[in-house]
């Protein structure tokens, strides 16, 4: 399984202590998935711009990887909240899974994406396209703590599907 997380916007050096987290989850999850992280550009918020014309070039640096994907998910605080337990088996559930793997399918029509925005969100053309929408809280989070966020549950996901301990 190829699992992509598309995000808006580079590592900024503040949250250089993340890094770490990321690289231990990318790190576990080879066990499971070959998963990366592709950064886009994400469009510089000046008073001149609209968040609507900021967030539609963003969507334009997204929507070429959706088009190459097999399944897409957005990351939204308007989207589908769960626990673990429930977001494992939605998951795993919408993308048909497979008994002779351990219930994890195959895809090999193409990368599973998921979409984590710029600090606007995403803009409703990237919403429409997706296959789902996922909020991770309510909260608000920096951008760069919704990639661990997201790199844990995915992790956690695995485990919780093939029935393997962790944590709680």
């Amino acid at each position: 399984m190829q699992i992509q997380i598309i995000a808006v916007g580079r590592m900024k050096s503040g949250f250089s202590y993340l890094q770490a987290g990321l690289d231990d989850y990318l790190k576990r999850l080879k066990a499971y998935a070959s998963v990366s992280v592709i950064e886009v550009p994400d469009e510089p918020i000046l008073p001149s711009k609209t968040a609507e014309q900021i967030m539609e070039k963003e969507a334009q640096r997204i929507l070429p990887y959706m088009q190459k994907a097999s399944y897409s998910i957005a990351l939204s605080e308007r989207g589908d909240e769960a626990n673990s337990e429930k977001f494992s088996a939605a998951f795993f559930d919408r993308l048909g899974a497979d008994p002779s793997n351990g219930g994890i399918p195959h895809t090999d029509s193409g990368p599973i994406i998921f979409i984590v925005g710029g600090p606007l969100g995403l803009h409703p053309s990237v919403l429409r396209e997706c296959d789902w929408t996922v909020s991770l809280s309510r909260m608000t989070f920096p951008h760069p703590m919704v990639r661990l966020i997201l790199l844990e549950q995915l992790y956690r996901a695995f485990k919780i599907r093939r029935g393997e301990p962790y944590h709680k």
